[in-house]
């Protein structure tokens, strides 16, 4: 794993230094994001015995670049933690702060025209007002090197109301930002006895694609109470208006991790699906995880077998989704920072908005090529 890492960096950076392409940093070129790769699936916070959750992370580079007609603090990550999950399709604010905004436009980097602050800052965008809480403050974000990386974030969650949270982390690089999501989920508790709070789950499933009727392999992890249930739904990605449709409904929840298999429904042939999961428990509290790796499906009238390459009626590669967390089409809002698998498996529009096709690739390679650790839940006090 570790030399398939490398080899790929190595194709980034070579990609990066082709002639007539060398930059010193240009504004459009990749962002670094928040590695992720050996985070626990579920992370219990006791604060009966200690409110302070330590966030450990990598890079899969440094980014330690003098800055030159840029914000004094741009290529800085910073972590947020948030009240609810989301899915692929609902894309995290790309800016912070209007102090931001303002900052980046007065470089030049970009222009507000467009720029709606009920959407797309943070602080003020209605969807996520009171649901969000900043791990690290604004005017102490980290700069992206392996020396800062070493040292775990430190979260205080005195102040929060107990119950279930997810991490995300923010690389600031204006005038497109990136998230990248933590795999696993936080549960913060003040009394160890599962009854006492409500459930958490997340799912960690790898990117895939397969033919109608092939195997779908789902798996994550659930900390409930006993006599709690969940129910896994899938809906077709980009829809805009999402109608959720239930695959396994109502299974008994076994503490820690699971694992089940699908067959890819003919409804969802030529299509990107998303899937998550509900958590009830018998006193009605509830979470939902969502999938941060899409799954593609092929017709059956496509031909193969399900374990070959070819295209699909859609024009993907059968080694490809149609995106998946990572760098955004556009570069910018909730693209999510972890690449869904080992593998490269995205697709590349030349030249979109205006960022060369090479930086593109380096981002794709970077953020395709890290890995996932699966692990189950931490254990108690």
């Amino acid at each position: 794993m570790r030399r398939r890492r490398s080899v790929c960096l190595g194709l980034a950076i070579g990609l990066a230094l082709a002639p007539g392409l060398v930059y010193a940093h240009p504004p459009a070129s990749v962002r670094t994001p928040v590695d992720w790769s050996e985070a626990p699936c579920v992370t219990i916070v006791d604060r009966s015995q200690d409110p302070v959750a330590a966030l450990e992370y990598d890079i899969p580079q440094e980014d330690d670049v003098d800055l030159v007609n840029e914000p004094l603090d741009s290529h800085t990550h910073q972590f947020f933690g948030f009240c609810r999950d989301h899915d692929l399709d609902e894309r995290l604010p790309n800016w912070i702060n209007q102090a931001d905004l303002d900052n980046s436009a007065l470089f030049g980097l970009g222009t507000l025209e467009g720029v709606d602050p009920a959407r797309d800052i943070l602080q003020s965008a209605a969807q996520w007002a009171g649901c969000f809480t900043r791990i690290t403050p604004d005017d102490q974000r980290r700069p992206i090197s392996f020396e800062a990386a070493a040292e775990p974030v430190l979260w205080d969650t005195s102040a929060l109301a107990a119950g279930t949270w997810v991490v995300e982390g923010y690389t600031y690089e204006p005038w497109f930002n990136l998230w990248s999501p933590h795999p696993g989920v936080f549960k913060i508790v003040d009394d160890p006895d599962p009854a006492a709070s409500p459930p958490a789950a997340a799912l960690l499933f790898e990117e895939q694609t397969v033919f109608v009727g092939a195997a779908v392999e789902i798996n994550g992890c659930v900390d409930a109470m006993p006599g709690s249930t969940m129910s896994l739904s899938w809906v077709e990605a980009s829809t805009g208006d999402p109608q959720w449709e239930v695959f396994a409904g109502d299974l008994p929840v076994r503490n820690g991790s699971f694992e089940l298999t699908w067959e890819a429904p003919e409804a969802a042939a030529s299509r990107s699906m998303l899937i998550k999961v509900d958590v009830v428990d018998p006193l009605g509290r509830e979470w939902t995880a969502h999938g941060f790796s899409r799954i593609g499906v092929i017709g059956s009238g496509s031909g193969g077998t399900g374990d070959e390459g070819g295209d699909d009626e859609t024009g993907t590669d059968a080694g490809e989704t149609d995106g998946g967390p990572g760098l955004d089409d556009d570069g910018g809002g909730d693209g999510g920072g972890d690449g869904g698998g080992d593998g490269c498996g995205c697709t590349v529009e030349p030249g979109r908005d205006g960022v060369p096709v090479v930086w593109t690739l380096v981002g794709l390679l970077v953020l395709g090529c890290r890995r996932r650790v699966i692990a189950g839940p931490r254990e108690r006090g």
